[in-house]
């Protein structure tokens, strides 16, 4: 498949790196194996050394264990949180009409906006907080508040009954939270649902007829369905059998922040806007240059938090490739993992589509495959450091850690010094455990433990934030120091 842009050439556009259908196929048919993952999707997008971008899509295994249906070419996937692009462009689709700006104040567009105790959050949080993870709204709530059109306005009252995570303006904490108020924006100034907007202002211009957020849209095409790890929590299986997910999709009322399913040609064919400078694949202009360069460009770093990402754009994450520009972002639903990266220097895009939760390795581990093929350097990674941990070190993060959902204790024990106890995670359902894990210092000042589900490791910083106390960091979210 090749789209067709306008763009000019930029001294790198001589043609697609030398990786082929087949051999995309072959990294697939092993890595479903490898990493336990019923079915996927993988599609590279690359130069065709004729000005145009040139896509590749592979696909194997099933979409639902229990049906057996083979994944097909144009199946639906569910990508998650890269669902919060979609959201940014069709807010800064606003900017570009003079109806929004990075700092217009939610209140200024939904008068009744409020976070509990947080006076200076509820005043002055901008469209830009909320597009870069740094508004300090509860990130991790799902409620089911029914499928009527008035679902998203009624998440944003819910939201605001939580106290802030973070003060406004960070440090960056990760917020589906602040996405869903973003996706209500849209819908107020558009006076329509987000999932017609969504549909009218980039699936349908854009010619992207296998994107849809409802499941009797979806469902009428081929789909996946999740698949859960089916061992408990403690367990270091891997790769671990999996379940069918007895949950489809997120509540409707979270949609801005994760409800988008596409295939993997019409996924391709969103990113190439960015390539393209706001154009789509079909000649419309879907945003501004200014504003494509401002949704890739850096707004807040994540220096304080590790090793593997950059910073924040506006909505886009900054990964860290080691020198190599790029831009990405990953998608965890009921039970299906996404990732989608830009190497906007190469003009090229990787993307993975999965059915099980293992498939954020597995989406990695063929992204870098892939990048290698194409002469880009490994991303960064945190490197375990043989050194010891003193007692004012240990003394220093010590105490429970604990934010909606999430509660863990951080104490000195165990075979490096310090050393992690994680409760129970509610959306491991019956297969949740309490986790015992050490804590290994790293060699670029932070640290690392490994979790039984994954093969690698989970970076964990620990901030001091004078006047707020000690945070956790981990997975771009931020838990504060309870005790």
């Amino acid at each position: 498949m090749t789209m067709r842009t306008n763009t000019e050439a930029d001294g790198r556009d001589g043609g697609r790196p030398a990786i082929g259908r087949a051999e995309l196929e072959d990294w697939l048919e092993k890595a479903l194996s490898d990493y336990g993952v019923p079915g996927a999707q993988i599609g590279v997008m690359s130069p065709d050394g004729e000005g145009g971008l040139h896509s590749e899509v592979a696909y194997a295994g099933v979409t639902n264990q229990t049906t057996g249906y083979a994944v097909q070419e144009d199946t639906l996937f569910q990508i998650g949180s890269i669902s919060k692009i979609w959201t940014t462009m069709l807010a800064m689709q606003l900017v570009d009409e003079g109806l929004l700006s990075l700092e217009t104040r939610v209140r200024d567009v939904l008068p009744e906006f409020s976070i509990a105790g947080s006076p200076e959050t509820t005043e002055n949080c901008t469209v830009r907080h909320l597009m870069n993870h740094t508004s300090g709204i509860e990130g991790d709530a799902f409620p089911d508040l029914g499928r009527g059109d008035d679902c998203v306005e009624r998440y944003v009252r819910y939201i605001g009954t939580f106290p802030a995570r973070t003060p406004l303006g960070g440090p960056l904490s990760y917020s589906n939270g602040a996405f869903v108020v973003l996706g209500r924006m849209v819908e107020k100034l558009r006076g329509m649902t987000w999932d017609k907007a969504l549909r009218t202002y980039i699936a349908q211009p854009a010619g992207l007829r296998h994107v849809w957020t409802l499941p009797e849209d979806v469902l009428r095409f081929s789909s996946a369905l999740g698949h859960n790890r089916a061992v408990s929590a403690d367990e270091a299986v891997f790769p671990a059998p999996v379940e069918p997910s007895d949950v489809w999709q997120l509540p409707r009322c979270t949609g801005p922040c994760g409800s988008v399913s596409a295939s993997m040609g019409d996924l391709l064919s969103f990113a190439s806007v960015f390539l393209n400078r706001g154009t789509a694949a079909n000649g419309t202009r879907l945003l501004s240059q200014t504003s494509c360069e401002l949704m890739t460009r850096q707004t807040v770093s994540l220096g304080d938090q590790g090793v593997e990402n950059v910073g924040w754009a506006l909505g886009w994450q900054l990964p860290n490739w080691q020198g190599e520009p790029a831009y990405g972002h990953g998608g965890a639903t009921e039970g299906q993992r996404a990732k989608i990266t830009v190497f906007p220097r190469r003009r090229m895009v990787v993307a993975v589509l999965t059915n099980a939760g293992s498939g954020s390795e597995m989406a990695a581990n063929l992204t870098e495959r892939v990048a290698r093929r194409a002469g880009i350097g490994m991303p960064a990674e945190a490197t375990v450091a043989r050194r010891t941990l003193d007692d004012a070190e240990i003394r220093r993060v010590c105490g429970t850690y604990k934010r909606h959902n999430t509660e863990f204790t951080i104490r000195a024990a165990g075979e490096t010094g310090l050393q992690g106890v994680f409760e129970p995670d509610p959306d491991d359902g019956e297969f949740a455990a309490r986790v015992t894990l050490p804590i290994r210092p790293t060699a670029e000042g932070f640290y690392a433990l490994q979790f039984p589900s994954d093969h690698g490791l989970t970076e964990l910083a620990f901030i001091d934030a004078p006047g707020n106390g000690m945070y956790a960091a981990m997975g771009h979210r931020v838990t504060p120091r309870v005790a």
